[in-house]
């Protein structure tokens, strides 16, 4: 899991040009009129938007609750597969290193194909096309938020455009083998004094969207990996020097998807178990 750097682009414009590609049809002739005539409705809206954005409050925002006719024309905006939509996704999922990330963020498991309403759509139907309110993100995130989205005007979801996630680890793993199985659990600490508010944050978002079970559920997907990467060099190479080149492959791959991306973590885990290790020769 890793922030990642927001769209720069004029989010109202941006708006204005989905609303400008919006295909006109003989059984709603009127629909781009109608929409342009919510744009200073829309301008305002998005100014507020932008200053909770800049404060890190986004939980302060109030829908505008639009009449239904206007609502649905507003959702209508919204089409994953668009040009706009795609082009979007690639600008904010480039890094500076000209690498696509298309592993969705919120989880660190599944692939992109969709974006997170960081404030849902079906309530504030007014930033459906914003691109600061939306994340890049997968269908299995996104369906377990929904439409809930804070508790009693708290945030109950990191938002990784802005909420910084700390350079000290607060996801560790425990592992047990029994009848040749390696039993994973993963669980949240914060044993080195992370801000105490950020990790309640943390545990809130791993907790809602199943991170724990999902990383345990996912095991496998590293387990093999490593086993048939160090089994061809065990004649070769020490232990020292494999655990050594174990070791330095993870921490490398934690600075690029996160100090607590959930597949170093458990690497690291493995590479000093003994268990994992006798597995390993026998």
């Amino acid at each position: 899991m890793r922030n990642i750097e927001n769209s720069e682009r004029d989010s109202l414009a941006f708006h204005k040009d989905v609303v400008k590609s919006k295909n006109v049809t003989k059984l709603d002739p009127d629909l781009k009129t109608r929409l342009i005539a919510l744009d200073d409705d829309i301008k305002l809206l998005y100014n507020n938007y932008r200053k909770n954005f800049d404060d890190n409050c986004l939980e302060k925002t109030v829908s505008k609750s639009f009449a239904d006719n206007n609502k649905n024309d507003l959702l209508s905006l919204y089409s994953y597969k668009s040009k706009l939509i795609q082009n979007l996704k690639t600008e904010i999922t480039t890094t500076d290193t000209n690498r696509i990330i298309n592993t969705c963020q919120n989880c660190t498991l599944s692939e992109i194909n969709s974006f997170d309403h960081i404030l849902p759509k079906e309530e504030f139907s007014e930033f459906v096309v914003n691109p600061l309110n939306l994340f890049p993100s997968c269908s299995i995130c996104n369906s377990y938020k929904g439409k809930f989205w804070n508790d009693k005007g708290r945030k109950i979801y990191l938002n990784l455009y802005l909420d910084r996630l700390p350079e000290l680890q607060y996801l560790f793993v425990d592992i047990e083998f029994e009848k040749s199985t390696f039993g994973l659990k993963f669980y949240l600490d914060n044993r080195f004094g992370i801000n105490p508010e950020l990790f309640s944050l943390i545990e809130s978002h791993y907790k809602k969207l199943h991170l724990l079970e999902r990383f345990s559920d996912n095991g496998d997907k590293v387990i093999s990996p490593l086993i048939n990467q160090i089994i061809p060099h065990l004649k070769q190479l020490d232990l020292n020097t494999i655990k050594e080149n174990t070791i330095e492959t993870s921490n490398l791959n934690r600075k690029v998807f996160g100090f607590n991306y959930w597949e170093s973590i458990l690497q690291l885990n493995l590479i000093e178990n003994e268990d994992f290790i006798n597995y390993l020769y026998k």
